[in-house]
């Protein structure tokens, strides 16, 4: 395990989680590992770091490994934490909701590894834009949630294709009964932390009228002071309702779910990441595969029909030795379908306050396509507005866009200013994203 230390000063780290620790002894023994743990026990680095040091070296310009992911978003995770640590391993992603051809040009490149969607990838084996022959490497993120999506069939279709494996992983949130028949595990050695994790303060949260719920939820979300929350619906129709009712109450907020167009839903990712919209509202497409740590609060606007979901949405929250609080409506315990854990008398502060976001995202209609870079954009706003460099938040440069937090108070006289200027020499929109 030892070896692999050099990378905690790049990632900022002062210890391994457990399952980081553990996969780290039993990688270089094991051909079969299967991994149980949740959304934020670090397992994505677990498995990482190991790889690219067996990988680290190769200059053959093949296709070394495959990483399948249930969704984009979590490809994205992976492929961003996979550069953080700056290896020579070269990696891209393949997914929906953006041209193939773009894909393509990278697959070119001859990278050694490949993450993204089953249903992506396999349309790439089809095409003959990969070959599997090579792939000694095998690694399924989120397997429990990619069998519920349905993606089994392109998951065998790719697994099949691969004739020289010789490492296999499985990552799940949830204990699989049985693997289906395309995985023939033969001697898997398990790494459990589903146990171990802490679980968050659940509180009933007292509505008599389910007509009055938005306006309880108002009071409740005043006190959380901005710290980041995630409000859970089963369905995206009172997503989009709840959304017009906070914004109505000019509460910064912003939607995640399937109805949504991907630059719509990274936009969001992008503002509730940086804090500018520290209020989540969305379907239980964000109790999967998202990587965001730090979750205060989960509100359950609807209680889910499965018990599983419940535990994701759970999980969202007091990860990572954070503590957390989940909160139920009262209104709902008689039709709840699986028995509720015990929960902590809660007394809503009435009188508290809404504070608006420290942070707000600004939009800029230029990215990585057109040259600009984070220091470009931290430059220009630091010269041009005559901000200093504490006053920028986080950053997120896209293809054909950049977002930037930036301090809210100073917005007024900010902008007007940085509109007077072009950004090496391109004339730019400047304005709050929306």
């Amino acid at each position: 395990m030892n070896m692999h230390n050099h990378f905690l000063s790049t990632l900022g780290f002062n210890e391994w989680t457990f399952v980081q620790r553990e996969t780290f002894v039993q990688y270089p023994k094991q051909d079969e590992l299967v991994l149980y743990a949740p959304t934020g026990s670090g397992k994505t680095l677990a498995y990482l770091i190991p790889l690219i040091d067996s990988l680290k070296g190769d200059t053959s310009g093949q296709l070394k490994c495959i990483i399948f992911s249930p969704t984009r978003e979590l490809a994205l995770q992976i492929e961003q934490v996979f550069k953080s640590l700056k290896s020579d391993v070269g990696i891209t992603a393949c997914y929906g909701g953006h041209p193939i051809k773009t894909e393509v040009k990278n697959l070119s490149a001859g990278p050694a590894v490949i993450v993204g969607t089953p249903g992506r990838i396999a349309d790439h084996l089809r095409r003959g834009h990969i070959e599997m022959n090579t792939v000694t490497h095998f690694v399924i993120d989120e397997f429990d949630k990619c069998l519920e999506i349905g993606f089994l069939k392109e998951m065998e279709e790719v697994y099949s294709r691969c004739s020289s494996l010789k490492k296999r992983i499985f990552c799940s949130a949830t204990r699989i009964e049985s693997f289906p028949d395309f995985v023939q595990l033969k001697q898997p050695v398990y790494i459990d932390v589903l146990s171990d994790m802490d679980e968050p303060d659940i509180t009933f949260y007292n509505v008599t009228d389910g007509r009055n719920r938005p306006q309880k939820m108002k009071q409740m979300i005043a006190g959380f002071a901005s710290k980041p929350t995630i409000i859970f619906c089963n369905f995206r129709e009172d997503v989009d309702g709840l959304l017009t009712y906070f914004e109505g109450q000019d509460f910064a907020v912003t939607p995640y779910h399937g109805g949504l167009e991907q630059d719509e839903r990274e936009r969001s990712l992008i503002k509730f990441r940086n804090g500018s919209a520290p209020v989540l509202i969305c379907t239980d497409l964000g109790a999967r595969g998202l990587d965001i740590p730090k979750i205060k609060h989960i509100i359950h606007y609807q209680l889910p029909e499965k018990e599983d979901a419940f535990i994701h949405r759970n999980g969202r929250t007091a990860r990572m030795s954070e503590d957390g609080s989940v909160y139920l409506f009262t209104e709902d315990l008689e039709d709840a379908r699986y028995p509720l854990p015990e929960c902590i008398e809660y007394k809503p502060k009435e009188t508290a306050k809404y504070r608006s976001p420290e942070w707000t995202t600004v939009y800029f209609s230029a990215g990585k396509k057109d040259k600009i870079n984070k220091i470009d954009l931290v430059g220009f706003i630091c010269q041009k507005g005559g901000i200093g460099k504490q006053d920028v938040g986080m950053i997120a440069v896209l293809d054909r866009s950049s977002y930037v937090a930036l301090r809210s108070h100073l917005l007024p006289e900010l902008l007007p200013e940085l509109r007077k200027h072009k950004i090496k020499g391109q004339k730019v929109r400047i304005s709050v994203a929306r």
